[in-house]
């Protein structure tokens, strides 16, 4: 990916990062959810790889306090997020965030397997 593309696909998921609130464990994990509803749009357009997408979810979570706030809160929420509620990228994203903290990957179905 060129540095144009990287810069604007991580505006584009910066930009769509909505407001999480204070110690709102709701909001944080909605927006987790949207923002990576919005990486998996990308891929499923083939703007960027999975591994792009991966690439600047990481980026993100170092980058902007709100979407690392709620990237923590899902990961360690994520055993509780009902199956086919989050997009496979986000799932993804979610256990390498819970592999850092040393804590087990949660497998979570689909909404194609339900």
């Amino acid at each position: 990916m060129d540095t144009n593309k990287s810069s604007n696909t991580f505006k584009k998921l910066s930009n769509s990062i909505p407001s999480i609130g204070f110690l709102s464990r709701k909001k944080r994990v909605l927006a987790f959810i949207k923002v990576t509803a919005k990486a998996q749009e990308m891929i499923d357009a083939e703007e960027i790889t999975e591994d792009e997408a991966l690439m600047l979810l990481s980026l993100l979570v170092r980058k902007n306090k709100d979407f690392q706030k709620s990237g923590m809160m899902t990961a360690l929420n994520l055993a509780d997020i009902s199956a086919g509620v989050m997009k496979p990228i986000g799932v993804k994203y979610a256990n390498s965030l819970r592999a850092q903290l040393k804590m087990a990957p949660i497998e979570q179905k689909t909404a194609l397997e339900l």
